[in-house]
């Protein structure tokens, strides 16, 4: 009669196991898929508003790639924990769908039993978030500041949109440039307008290349052109043409602008009094703790009831998901501007997502008549 016993109970456990190593199977082959997918929507969207940028002539062109992958990166650890709570809530979803769940059940065998295949699954990419969020978001907000003052202090033809007059940043000097339909790309019908000490200097020119030299000087390539050159408001101007005139452009001074908040490392914030810092390091933490905290609460959000629908419990997910966002964002900006103790930080808002968990757990598991 033991040796029975212990054989059914080998096998309870063997069962189990094997529905476990399936379940981690499925969250490993979900997860590729919904993080490139969160990841193109993230492209898609930041890349639209910077090609609208560059259209305007706010944005140089060839800037436009690079402040994309520093935006993507930044976001990195924000799609991994909702990369974590969709994959689990999508599986355990077909689970129930597909009446594995209720087989789980008739065994004897409650939902809480799935906390440590999920757990299993959810605490190395809330590792990985947290390393991610704690080194390579300040990293790639820094790189991505540094780029955008970089860029800011250009004065060439490469900042400049076609069809668009691009004032520069001192004030001092207007482009035009019609097209880039020249010889190898050059700029065609290209009119600059400079006020340099009470002189105003308009040249013309049929065609402009940029050229960079081996130690790294700019200088533009303007042919087949005209200057006009005097005061405003006089009739005394100063005509002369060319053929090919060479210009050097002049770099503007980089703003000398304090490092943003975004951009300072860990360590540092960890250990500033100020709100400010300590708001931002409570948002970097937020990333591995909200990723344990979704991939809990996915357990019994995924509940399927075939009477109010497939898409009901993944509505309901995004509604918790947003709103847990939502209050995260308002607790930072407390944080930020003192209203909150920085020793409370935005474990608060962790708290109540946690006891809505519990709260669902409860209603699950306890017997429905």
């Amino acid at each position: 009669m033991s040796s029975i016993s212990s054989r059914s109970k080998s096998a309870l456990f063997g069962g189990e196991r094997v529905f476990e190593r399936a379940l981690l199977r499925e969250f490993t082959s979900l997860t590729a898929g919904v993080f490139f997918v969160l990841l193109a929507i993230v492209l898609v969207t930041r890349g639209v508003k910077f090609l609208g940028l560059a259209a305007s002539g706010a944005v140089a062109s060839d800037a436009v790639a690079a402040m994309l992958g520093f935006t993507a990166l930044a976001y990195v650890p924000m799609i991994l924990a909702l990369t974590v709570f969709i994959t689990i809530l999508m599986a355990m979803t077909r689970a129930y769908r597909d009446h594995e769940m209720a087989i789980w059940f008739s065994a004897g065998q409650p939902l809480t039993a799935w906390i440590k295949p999920v757990l299993t699954f959810a605490i190395p990419m809330a590792i990985l978030a947290g390393i991610l969020s704690l080194g390579l978001t300040p990293w790639a907000s820094k790189k991505g500041r540094d780029y955008r003052d970089q860029m800011a202090s250009r004065e060439d033809l490469a900042a400049v949109a076609p069809g668009i007059f691009k004032e520069s940043s001192r004030n001092d000097r207007v482009t035009f440039v019609e097209n880039f339909s020249g010889e190898g790309g050059a700029a065609r019908n290209v009119f600059v307008q400079q006020l340099k000490e009470g002189i105003q200097t308009v040249t013309v020119a049929n065609q402009g290349t940029l050229l960079t030299k081996p130690d790294g000087e700019r200088e533009v390539l303007l042919r087949n052109g005209r200057i006009y050159e005097g005061a405003p408001g006089s009739a005394n101007y100063r005509v002369a043409e060319f053929d090919d005139l060479q210009q050097r452009i002049e770099v503007g001074p980089r703003r000398a602008t304090s490092q943003a908040v975004e951009a300072s490392d860990s360590l540092t914030l960890s250990q500033s009094p100020d709100p400010e810092h300590q708001a931002e390091f409570a948002s970097r933490l937020a990333a591995p703790i909200s990723t344990v905290l979704l991939a809990l609460i996915a357990l019994p959000l995924a509940f399927f009831n075939p009477r109010v629908g497939r898409a009901f419990n993944l509505i309901l997910g995004v509604l918790i998901y947003t709103n847990y966002l939502y209050l995260l964002k308002i607790m930072t900006s407390w944080l930020a501007s003192g209203r909150v103790p920085a020793w409370i930080g935005l474990w608060p808002v962790h708290g109540l997502l946690l006891l809505l968990t519990v709260i669902l757990f409860w209603w699950r598991l306890r017997p429905h008549r």
